[in-house]
Formats: structure tokens, sequence, C-alpha cells
């Protein structure tokens, strides 16, 4: 069932009861799908949740955990005959593998009902590029879950050119509304601040973003200053950032959480992720739930939020002189910035979790009436 309390929608009672959900574990999780996943839980009672991959340094760590937690699976679905979903949430590469024996144990197991809710913002690469197996593998997979979710229409029209699916829906990325934001002081600088937050690594831009000031870095002097925030090759972009002499213009913070993440959020005017493949960045809808202008790449879901000039600028992947050219405009263009980010507080308001639950909630009830 549904409940209400205020505008919010929570999912209770029996209908929690029938879905246990699977995925990344979420608790202290820096991914993507660990936020949306951590985000769900607060509007569930119960949650029944199992764990598939935890971040370990040791990669039989992984497969220990992993199979540790297929036991308590199996236990889950002995022991909670309730249980009629299990929403699987994954991506690509190994995190598919690891889900189709989630899949399997489920679906074949105990003949339970199977979504599967693709987070992959590398997937079409990763089947585009997989040997005549593993592609096999996968058309399998995609035919026998009962239903797919996607984060986009263009994800959408994708998925059903390459599989046959029995149901395929649309539903929004989760994002909670920025109500604990650090005002922003307008008045206290006349540098506009851009703010970069994810993996440090080449897959998010991050090095085409350093490169397009450094190429412009005359021209950005005085005038802007970027934090970054992430995790990952965090040697080659303070590297980057000293032999270059960018101390000044660019800032990296380490891993940003809590209240430094939304001190980080709330101080900046530009939200910028220049990624090669996504499929609808959690961080981006954080950004504009904080009403920032963003700056990214028409790739994944991205072009179905951020509308150019409207919320702010699509920039194609590794071109590093449209990066300078988007940041320059907003310098130049502080009183637009701000017109950009009420409108992606606009923008964003279909993927708060007073409109998403409710959807969750149909698609669950539906699939039970199957």
């Amino acid at each position: 069932m549904i409940m209400y309390n205020g505008s919010n929608a929570f999912i209770t009672g029996p209908l929690a009861r029938k879905v246990l959900t699977a995925g990344v574990q979420f608790k202290n999780n820096r991914g993507g799908i660990g936020g949306v996943i951590a985000t769900y839980e607060k509007y569930f009672a119960p949650f029944y949740f199992v764990p598939t991959y935890k971040p370990q340094r040791f990669k039989p760590a992984i497969v220990s955990y992993y199979l540790y937690h297929m036991v308590r699976l199996v236990m889950a679905l002995l022991l909670k005959p309730s249980i009629k979903i299990v929403h699987i949430h994954g991506a690509a590469k190994g995190s598919f593998y690891r889900k189709y024996g989630v899949f399997f144990i489920a679906k074949y197991v105990f003949r339970k009902r199977v979504i599967y809710h693709s987070h992959g913002s590398e997937f079409k690469d990763f089947y585009d590029h997989a040997g005549k197996i593993s592609a096999a593998w996968i058309r399998h997979f995609f035919r026998r879950v009962d239903l797919v979710i996607c984060l986009s229409e263009s994800w959408k029209t994708w998925f059903l050119s390459r599989f046959e699916v029995k149901k395929i829906v649309v539903l929004e990325n989760i994002v909670e509304k920025s109500v604990t934001a650090v005002p922003h002081n307008e008045d206290a600088t006349t540098i506009m601040e851009f703010l970069f937050l994810g993996a440090i690594g080449d897959r998010k831009g991050v090095f085409d973003l350093l490169a397009a000031i450094k190429k412009y870095k005359t021209a950005f002097a005085g005038k802007m200053h970027l934090v970054v925030g992430g995790n990952g090759a965090v040697d080659k972009l303070t590297r980057f950032i000293e032999e270059e002499g960018l101390q000044e213009l660019v800032t990296y913070k380490g891993w940003l959480t809590g209240h430094d993440k939304i001190k980080s959020i709330s101080n900046s005017q530009v939200y910028i992720l220049p990624s090669y493949n996504e499929g609808l960045p959690l961080s981006i809808l954080e950004a504009m739930s904080f009403g920032k202008a963003i700056i990214s790449t028409p790739v994944g879901g991205i072009e179905e939020i951020v509308k150019p000039g409207y919320n702010g600028y699509l920039v194609k992947p590794g071109a590093i002189d449209e990066i300078a050219d988007a940041m320059l405009q907003c310098i130049q263009k502080p009183s637009l910035v701000a017109a950009m980010g009420a409108h992606s507080k606009k923008v964003v308001a279909p993927y708060y979790a007073e409109e998403v639950i409710p959807k969750l909630a149909a698609v669950y009830e539906g699939l039970l009436k199957r």
C-alpha cells in the first residue's frame, strides 16, 4: 500500500513485504546506484534488501562477500514467503554477472517475478563489445526478466533496439529535495564557482575539464574556481594541478559527503560533468535540486534534463574548446547562470520522491497482477 506523510509517499505494509531489493551495499557507498538505493530505503517500511557487492581491495574478498549474500538471498526467499518480486539494481560488466546469479535463484529456483533496474552508463559498450557467448547470455537475461526499468526514454529506445523484453518502463532516478542547502552569498565574490563530483578518471571527463582550464588559463585567471570532489586517479589529478600551475584555479577536496558535500554544492554556481557515457547521473539531479546551472554532455539520459540555454549547456565529450567556451559563457553572464539555476529546480521536480515512489508502487502492483 501507499501511505502519505505530507507530500511524501511511502511503500508500506503488504506491498513492501512483497518486494526484496538486491544491489550494491549502500551504507556509506560512494557510487550513484548506492545513493539511489539509500534513498529508496527511506520510503519503504519494511525494506527487504540483500547486497551483492561491496568495494574491496582484494578480488577474493569480493567473491566471498557475494557468495555469502547469495546464501542470505536463498534464506530470505525461503523464510519470507510474502516476497513475490525481486527488484535488482544493476549495471554493466561484473555487476551484470553478479546480478544474473540473483536473477537465476529468484526466477528459476523460487519462481519469483524479477525486475531489472538498469543503471549501467557503460551498458551499450558492454553489450556491443561482448563475445558471442556473453552476448547470448545477456539476451537471454533480458528475454526472461519480467520487467526492465531504465532511466530515460533514450535508454528505453536503446534496450528495445537490442533485446526482446516482456515489458520495459522508464522510471526517473530518485533524488531528495535540498532542504538543508547552505545559502550561497551572491555578493561574496565575483569569481564563478564550478563544481565537479564523481569518479576521478577518463570516463567522467575530469581530465578534459582540467585540460580546458590549462589551455585557457589566462582567460580564467581571477574569474573562476573549480572544486573537484571524488576518488579514483587522485595522484594523477593532483600531479596535473601542480605541474600545470593550476592551484589558484582548481582545488581537490577528496570524496565529499554529508555537510561538506551540501556546502560545496551550495557554494557553487555551476555543476560540470563532461562525461563520455552515463545512465542518468544522480549528481546532476542533486545539483539541479540545489538550483544550479549544469554543463554536461548529451550522453545517456542527460539531454533529457539539461536543455541548452535554459538550465545549462551541453558539449561534446572530449571537446576541450567547447568545455572552455561554456565555462566562459557562465563567467560572462552571471545573471543567466542564476536564471538557469532556477530553471533546474523546475526540471528536477519530477525526480523527487513524492513523484517517483507512487510510480514505483504502480509498477509493483501492475507486475503482481500479471
